[in-house]
């Protein structure tokens, strides 16, 4: 059977955005100037990378179980013969 639900990997390329996010925006808090800029610019470009990356995946993922169910379902062994049970 084909699981359904959230792929792990993604959740997690998704915590990893947000966690990048907070991250180089505190290093960009905590220094003064030029550099500031620089590092908002960068917590500003890096995270929605990283969460595009999880959503591209998500999106893969789905595509694929909804092809192999599409395929277990051709596949799948025909049902009872009789209709009913108790049948002898």
């Amino acid at each position: 059977m084909v699981r359904s639900g959230f792929d792990g990997r993604a959740i997690a390329l998704v915590v990893l955005a947000l966690v990048l996010a907070v991250a180089l925006g505190e290093l960009a808090g905590s220094y003064g100037g030029a550099w500031a800029g620089v590092l908002g610019a960068l917590a500003g470009l890096i995270p929605p990378v990283v969460l595009a990356a999880g959503v591209e995946r998500r999106a893969r993922n789905l595509a694929r179980r909804k092809r192999k169910d599409e395929i277990l379902r051709k596949y799948a062994p025909p049902g009872p013969a009789g209709g009913g049970e108790g049948e002898e």
